[in-house]
């Protein structure tokens, strides 16, 4: 029986996404993914590019929620241990 995914579990495409998409800066992300939406929405490709980027699309938006996620908790520490370092 399949796993259900959870709201709290991401998707087992997390584990399948491009390599080279992990290695990408959060601009550099936003840049491809806007360059993938132009295409679509200009209706350049076709139905079978269109799906293929789809695919990439969601990839780079869950990359770079990712990478949000990690600066967003970053800043929750540093806050945190700033609080902490004016108590004392």
């Amino acid at each position: 029986m399949a796993k259900k995914t959870t709201a709290t579990e991401a998707p087992s495409t997390v584990n399948e996404a491009d390599p080279a998409i992990a290695n990408l800066s959060y601009e550099e992300a936003i840049g491809q993914l806007e360059k993938l939406v132009e295409s679509i929405e200009r209706g350049d490709i076709g139905l079978a590019e269109s799906l293929a980027s789809y695919k990439k699309g969601e990839q780079l938006l869950r990359h770079c929620k990712g990478l949000l996620d990690k600066a967003e908790l970053s800043v929750r520490e540093m806050s945190l241990a700033d609080a902490e370092g004016s108590a004392g």
